[in-house]
């Protein structure tokens, strides 16, 4: 018996296939002779390579993954009738009949159809028709919610009838899983007015009324988890793509036929050999000698901290090679120089995007993505754009340290005040409540406000060679608490001249 989680699964296949109707396990019902189910299944699977799996449970579920994890996974499938091959495999050598990949994560929504007649049923749903046809022939509409989450391929494109005839457990087998969708589903069963069930009302989006009461029928994964970036709940098998095995010899011999593989992008040239830039980022992949001087242009800009014209360069480089738009590397590139440049909301969602869509094995969560993406914004966009205390203080590290490089004594001073202003801000509030990490980003912020007056502090002597100036964005240090500690005077002026000794500041 198949899992219920089938029960989404074949769902899917319906939708996508036009009203094709998928295969049905043999009847449980006795609503309808077995003649007549029989008659109805076979038109159903007609023709039919994608059907949905509609009846699995937790057990059959597992069993197919944990197949599907070593080999391809071989079908017999007649009329309604939808059998794995769990025996059908090479003990001795997993994957020879071919292997699935890791799956490949795509993008969607949540789709819907009802199911209001016998008629619907099989052509919608006909692996669940043994199993559901009491509950629509008693006057009960179906409706079926499921989202399509991403699909795991073969690594064969044929499998021939030679490739299987030695090993016992493939008899019978007429077809082969080349590849499976996944994602999550709900289905659900309302009973009708009787108005309604005399109607006969058509699918979804067909203009009847839908009961209000509702009853859950089955379910597979999760809906809520397939809003996520791991969606580690909308990872079930829905729906199956069959390949019949071909007669005959496989022409290549009894081995594995890989599909064949992207070819490689033009894009690998000269940049990525360079390996990566100064900064560590990866570079961009090299496409036309345009693109590719734009590309160089805007990695100098970027690199001299002019946001605003890496900004121009790049998009200058997207028009000349609109590739670049799947270039993971330059994605991350112009999002950082958004940064840069003060537009740091749209750097952030085109970083975090960016992250997103090369976490193709879908292994993080989102707080994962937010986080990396946050870090790349504290270390890339102005202090001035911080939403929050926390991000205020780590941006103003980084600004001050340029200033202070460049002996920039005003912006040093500038950054002081709020840093000592925002400070005293984040003692009187305290650190947030409940949330452990929070708590720590908090604690290790606040730290690092005294990093950020010591470097200004250099930096405003340095910039106005006044060492009074400097001792006063110095002395902040210590009156940023509500009761500085007795003497603080005193140890601020000691501390101070130690500093100005150890960095060699010629000030007066």
């Amino acid at each position: 018996m198949l899992v219920r989680t089938g029960i989404a699964a074949a769902l899917l296949v319906m939708t996508s296939c036009g009203g094709a109707p998928p295969p049905t396990l043999e009847g449980r019902s006795g609503l309808l002779s077995r003649s007549a189910v029989a008659q109805k299944c076979e038109q159903a699977a007609e023709g039919h390579d994608r059907p949905f799996v509609v009846e699995w449970d937790a057990t059959d579920l597992a069993s197919f993954e944990a197949k599907a994890a070593r080999d391809t996974v071989l079908v017999r499938y007649q009329g309604c009738d939808l059998k794995v091959l769990y025996g059908c495999s090479d003990p001795a050598a997993p994957g020879r009949l071919g292997a699935y990949g890791t799956p490949h994560f795509t993008s969607g929504t949540v789709q819907g159809f009802d199911v209001e007649n016998e008629g619907e049923l099989y052509a919608k749903l006909p692996l669940g028709a043994a199993e559901l046809s009491g509950r629509v022939a008693a006057g009960e509409s179906l409706h079926l919610e499921y989202f399509v989450s991403g699909v795991a391929t073969s690594s064969r494109d044929a499998i021939f009838r030679d490739d299987v005839t030695s090993y016992p457990g493939c008899e019978g087998a007429t077809h082969w899983v080349w590849a499976y969708n996944l994602g999550a589903f709900v289905l659900s069963s309302a009973q009708k007015s009787s108005a309604e069930a005399s109607a006969g009302i058509g699918s979804i989006g067909g203009g009847g009324k839908r009961a209000s009461a509702e009853r859950s029928v089955g379910n597979g994964g999760d809906l809520k988890s397939c809003t996520t970036q791991d969606q580690r709940a909308c990872r079930v098998p829905i729906r199956l793509a069959l390949r019949p095995i071909s007669g005959g010899k496989n022409p290549l011999g009894n081995t594995v036929q890989a599909s064949s593989a992207p070819a490689p992008s033009p894009a690998a040239s000269d940049a990525d050999a360079a390996g990566p830039a100064a900064d560590g980022s990866p570079r961009p992949r090299s496409r036309n000698a345009s693109a590719d001087e734009a590309l160089a242009d805007a990695r100098r800009k970027q690199e001299a901290g002019d946001g605003a014209a890496c900004v121009g360069s790049a998009t200058r480089a997207m028009g000349l090679d609109p590739r670049l738009n799947d270039d993971f590397a330059f994605k991350t590139l112009r999002a950082t120089c958004l940064m840069r440049s003060g537009k740091c909301n749209d750097g952030v969602r085109d970083y975090r995007a960016a992250l997103a869509a090369a976490d193709f094995k879908r292994e993080k969560v989102d707080r994962q993505l937010d986080r990396e993406t946050r870090e790349v914004a504290n270390r890339t966009c102005p202090s001035a754009t911080a939403k929050n205390d926390v991000d205020f203080i780590e941006r103003a590290y980084v600004e001050v340290r340029a200033a202070d490089k460049a002996r920039d004594g005003a912006t040093c001073k500038a950054l002081a005040q709020k840093t000592y202003d925002t400070s005293k801000r984040m003692r009187a509030e305290g650190s947030p409540k409940g949330d452990v990490g929070a708590q720590m980003d908090w604690e290790r912020a606040y730290s690092s406000s005294s990093n950020v007056l010591l470097r200004a502090a250099s930096c405003v002597a340095k910039g106005t060679r006044k060492c009074a100036e400097g001792l006063a964005v110095y002395r902040m240090q210590y009156t940023a608490v509500p009761t500085p500690m007795s003497g603080w005077e005193k140890a601020a002026e000691d501390g101070w001249a130690r500093t100005v000794a150890a960095e060699k500041i010629d000030c007066k």
